[in-house]
């Protein structure tokens, strides 16, 4: 952060006709959107960002208003100021997974694992999945972090011929599934916007009754073979949305 500081410092020296706290949020979301490495850094308390780019507190407050309404940063009280996470997810028959995603946009992705156990799913799973009534298959409970800050919550369901072992598994479901040349090919989605419960608020660190978007995924390969089932929960001041063909 002291180099991103540095650098405001001096285009502040720039002539402009523009109110100097105007000025500030420009530099910043302009450096916001070029450095993806800045997602979910925590920025300098108001005071010190102030001390060092010599400007009053009001002016530093200001700006950092004009970045919170376009949902660049996230203040909380007793926390800090942080740069939004933010993930541009496609959805198309390209897409690689959330690791890949994270990957490309400058981030380190990461897992919090929940569980990794073999049994047989809930009845209406094993509906979704259409699978005999009492098979067994592998689950994997997660959430998934983006610069070490938790952005969704995952509960996967798969066939143990496409995983038979829950702890062979590390980071990246699909690098596992492409390094054993299993080819996800298909994908069918089901978006909603619900209210957060307490155990998903607990996990995203977010308040209880914000909204998430919940998604259901089902992936299958060229033979039309069902890969996963999987349902989430994901942050929805973090996912952006795109549908692709």
């Amino acid at each position: 952060m002291r180099e991103l500081l540095l650098w405001v410092r001096d285009k502040l020296t720039e002539t402009s006709s523009a109110p100097r706290y105007m000025q500030l949020a420009s530099l910043f979301e302009s450096e916001i959107n070029r450095r993806k490495a800045l997602a979910g850094q925590f920025l300098p308390a108001e005071r010190l960002i102030a001390q060092q780019l010599g400007l009053s507190r009001v002016t530093v407050s200001r700006s950092l208003s004009l970045l919170e309404d376009k949902g660049l940063i996230v203040r909380k009280q007793g926390v800090g100021t942080r740069v939004a996470q933010r993930l541009n997810y496609a959805l198309s028959a390209e897409d690689e997974g959330f690791t890949a995603l994270v990957l490309k946009q400058g981030g380190v992705a990461g897992s919090l694992w929940l569980e990794r156990t073999i049994g047989a799913p809930p009845f209406a799973v094993a509906r979704e999945m259409a699978l005999p009534e009492g098979e067994s298959v592998t689950y994997l409970r997660r959430v998934r972090l983006s610069n070490g800050e938790p952005v969704s919550m995952e509960a996967t369901w798969i066939p143990r011929t496409f995983l038979p072992d829950p702890k062979m598994l590390e980071q990246s479901l699909y690098q596992y599934w492409v390094a054993r040349g299993i080819r996800p090919d298909k994908k069918r989605y089901r978006f909603k916007a619900i209210a957060c419960t307490a155990e998903v608020a607990a996990h995203l660190d977010v308040e209880v009754g914000a909204p998430v978007l919940y998604c259901q995924l089902q992936v299958y390969n060229e033979q039309g073979e069902l890969l996963e089932y999987s349902e989430a929960h994901c942050r929805s001041d973090v996912y952006e949305i795109q549908f692709a063909d």
